[in-house]
């Protein structure tokens, strides 16, 4: 694993130093407990021997009688003569990769939406919950209209179907019974992930307490998409398709059905019916209801209608 120098900076007069440096370039003090080793992004992979063997040395320890930071390779304090005895070594810590964020927004915008005014904002929040308010009550305001019953529809439809041959496509345990099969081919109908390998990815790095730094790496899985093949028929099958309808209309009270004869490859589908009501007001309308209002409702009838823009919505 690649190994980088890191740098420090001195507490006391705020120089920057190399990682190798136990003792300040600047004002000679040495680096105690409270600094701490930093790496910058681009340093480069350390090549020389001597640094290498000093960085897999281990970490520095730190003096229990002065503080001061000695190589581990050192029984005695270089700053006080004390032997180590018991002294702590600087703790080894694994730091993540900081994910990548986009960048924060020009600071022309940024000092742009900073000017907005905000003591607008009330003042358009009500602007806007007024023009909503009365928007709404424009669409949703109703008025009694007096209306009286002046006739009657009805319409009644039966949709008939019929068996036609029609082609289809489709996989091979999905063709339905009594198919008749045209042609077959090869086609891919899903892909599946499968690991093709691992890759050596770089996740952090590893402070190494004496200056120095090691990349940290892991093996990950590389999956890839692997198309699935199987056999898609084309085919020939019966199905019952919409043919036609047959209608039935009229003014009176009798609702009927249409007269209705189906030939040997047809079949009913579905029966419908819609029965109106005529209204006379100020304006005509038709609504459509219930056959039991329907049937309970009399020519000459008054009622009241609500309408809203122009379109009956009920009757009272």
């Amino acid at each position: 694993m690649a190994i980088r120098e890191g740098k420090w900076k001195c507490p006391y007069c705020g120089g920057v130093n190399r990682g190798r440096d136990v003792a300040c370039a600047g004002c000679g003090a040495t680096r105690d407990q409270d600094v701490s080793f930093f790496l910058e992004e681009q340093a480069p992979e350390v090549t020389d021997e001597a640094l290498l063997d000093a960085a897999r040395s281990g970490a520095d320890w730190l003096c229990s009688h002065c503080g001061s930071s000695n190589r581990p390779v050192a029984s005695r304090c270089e700053t006080c003569g004390a032997e180590r005895g018991d002294s702590a070594a600087r703790e080894v810590r694994e730091h993540p990769l900081e994910p990548k964020v986009p960048p924060p927004p020009p600071a022309a915008a940024a000092q742009a939406r900073a000017r907005w005014p905000s003591r607008l904002l009330p003042v358009l929040v009500l602007l806007a919950l007024a023009l909503g308010g009365g928007v709404a009550w424009l669409l949703l305001r109703t008025t009694d209209v007096a209306v009286t019953v002046a006739g009657f529809e009805w319409e009644r439809t039966i949709e008939v179907e019929s068996l036609r041959t029609v082609r289809e496509s489709a996989w091979a345990d999905q063709v339905p019974s009594g198919a008749r099969t045209l042609s077959r081919e090869r086609a891919v109908r899903h892909h599946e992930r499968v690991q093709v390998g691992t890759e050596r990815v770089k996740t952090g790095v590893r402070d190494l307490g004496n200056g120095f730094f090691e990349d940290v790496y892991e093996e990950r899985p590389v999956y890839r998409d692997r198309p699935v093949y199987e056999e898609r028929l084309t085919y020939e099958v019966e199905r019952w398709r919409p043919a036609r309808r047959a209608e039935s209309r009229g003014s009176d009270r009798s609702p009927r059905w249409p007269e209705l004869r189906l030939a040997r490859n047809e079949r009913e589908a579905r029966r419908s019916e819609r029965l109106l009501v005529l209204l006379r007001g100020e304006k005509e309308h038709r609504l459509a209801v219930p056959a039991d209002r329907w049937q309970a409702l009399a020519e000459g009838q008054p009622l009241t209608a609500v309408v809203r823009h122009g379109e009956v919505l009920e009757l009272r």
